[in-house]
């Protein structure tokens, strides 16, 4: 009897810790079992690497110092290929931004100028009108004094 319940045990031990079972079945053996360790297979959490700035120039240096061992620094730091293009890419938009800078600069400076302009050049219309129309004005109120004088 103590040999049969053993064979049952193992029985379910291997059923629960086997590749081919499906991972709820896992999951389900593992949250049903008191006090059994957790599948060593599965990550708890993903963790998303983020690399400085510094590490990212510091590898691009190192690939371009050294053609030929692309793939040895990338398996040595554990990274793909894609890293180093877009890596490569934030580099040379670093690298644009800095360069176009003083033009960028000039440009709004010049756009800005170029707004004042308009805007004080409307102003000066505006008051050139007011002036034609107090002159106007002005023209009109001396005829109809001319007119009242002469009348009486």
């Amino acid at each position: 009897m103590m040999i049969a319940e053993t064979l049952e045990r193992t029985a379910v031990v291997v059923a629960e810790r086997s590749v081919s079972a499906g991972a709820e079945t896992r999951s389900e053996a593992a949250a049903t079992a008191v006090g059994s360790a957790r599948d060593p297979e599965v990550a708890e959490i993903a963790k998303r690497r983020k690399h400085s700035s510094e590490y990212k120039l510091e590898i691009l240096q190192e690939i371009e110092n050294n053609p030929g061992k692309t793939g040895i620094i990338l398996r040595r730091e554990g990274l793909y290929s894609s890293n180093i293009t877009r890596w490569r890419r934030w580099r040379n938009q670093m690298d644009k931004s800095r360069k176009s800078s003083p033009n960028k600069q000039l440009h709004n400076e010049l756009a800005k100028a170029q707004r004042t302009i308009k805007r004080l050049e409307l102003k000066l219309q505006k008051a050139e009108g007011l002036i034609e129309l107090q002159k106007k004005t002005s023209e009109m109120l001396n005829l109809m004094s001319k007119n009242t004088d002469a009348d009486s």
